[in-house]
């Protein structure tokens, strides 16, 4: 069994190991077919390159939803999904790949976002008029800073991202094999 890809793993090994409780939860192919999605997008939709985890896909995937996290926006699934179609990437790790930021931790992102390009550019802090007046009075009076930092965030992230999902992926398929071949001696 080849350790680097996991497409060659069949679906009942990838789901009786710990990481296949989690897959379990996303959507399948078969599940999709015949979908009201799958009637408006037609079968590329489910083409086995977008679904079957590869080192590569799940690379791309996972940074694809990396960088549109990033981007304060909302509805931010629906771009990732889209990359992640226009580029072979796995379409579960893009959508996925976007809750890295979510309700919770955006504001702090944002005001991270804002701080890095005013730092970039050199630009006076705005923290002060965040604080008083909000994020939209900040945006009207200096939206380079803010632009700059998202820019240059969801790069670094994206890459960031794509590295961490090959580390990932190799080492849940080693535990995969691993696990397996642990079930096969008993």
């Amino acid at each position: 069994m080849n350790e680097e890809t996991g497409a060659q793993l069949s679906p009942s090994i990838w789901r009786r190991t710990p990481i296949g409780k989690w897959l379990r939860r996303i959507p399948r192919k078969k599940q999709l077919q015949g979908s009201w999605l799958h009637k408006k997008l037609g079968d590329k939709l489910l083409r086995s390159e977008y679904w079957e985890p590869s080192k590569a896909s799940v690379s791309k995937g996972f940074a694809i939803g990396s960088f549109w996290a990033m981007i304060p926006m909302p509805w931010q699934m629906i771009p990732s999904g889209i990359c992640a179609v226009i580029f072979r990437a796995n379409v579960p790790l893009a959508l996925l790949g976007v809750w890295v930021t979510n309700p919770i931790t955006h504001p702090f992102v944002m005001v991270f976002q804002l701080m890095l390009g005013e730092w970039l550019l050199g630009a006076p802090s705005s923290l002060s008029v965040l604080r008083e007046e909000g994020m939209i009075a900040v945006l009207k009076h200096a939206p380079a800073p803010f632009l700059t930092g998202v820019l240059v965030s969801a790069v670094i992230w994206t890459i960031v991202g794509y590295f961490l999902a090959r580390f990932c992926y190799g080492a849940a398929i080693k535990m995969i094999v691993k696990s397996y071949e642990k079930q096969r001696k008993i």
